[in-house]
């Protein structure tokens, strides 16, 4: 692994082998929007480019910030047509609430509590914002 960091030929969208469409810099709108339709398609979310994704990955560990994550969840939807998927596995009460939150607001946040190293790719490829 790569220590803080990333593997940038790993992660490159124009040769990254995870990605529905691969995309370069002239290419990227397009290749961004298919990619978050394959996106929500396998997260089983609404499929519509027009509706921002969230996406955030991360180990569920105090310290990496997912408590506050499921905090905002609530307010970010509430007044805003907004998809989120979260990806991670950690400590088993954060697993519990990120399904909860699931169960909640269904159609709009997918909770995906185990490692998904494929799915981790096609969420930077294809969501609109990230949530670090």
């Amino acid at each position: 692994g790569i220590v803080n960091g990333m593997d940038v030929s790993e992660w490159d969208p124009a040769k990254d082998k995870f990605l529905a469409v691969n995309y370069v810099i002239t290419t990227a709108l397009e290749g961004k929007a298919l990619n978050k339709e394959a996106l929500q398609a396998e997260v089983g979310l609404p499929v519509d480019r027009k509706v921002p994704l969230v996406a955030f990955i991360g180990r569920l560990e105090e310290q990496k910030g997912p408590d506050v994550m499921i905090a905002a969840i609530p307010e970010i939807l509430k007044d805003e047509d907004v998809q989120i998927v979260l990806l991670g596995t950690g400590k088993k009460k954060f697993e519990r609430l990120l399904k909860s939150v699931e169960e909640k607001f269904p159609g709009k946040v997918r909770a995906v509590v185990r490692f998904n190293a494929l799915l981790a790719h096609q969420m930077m490829a294809g969501a609109d914002l990230l949530a670090v």
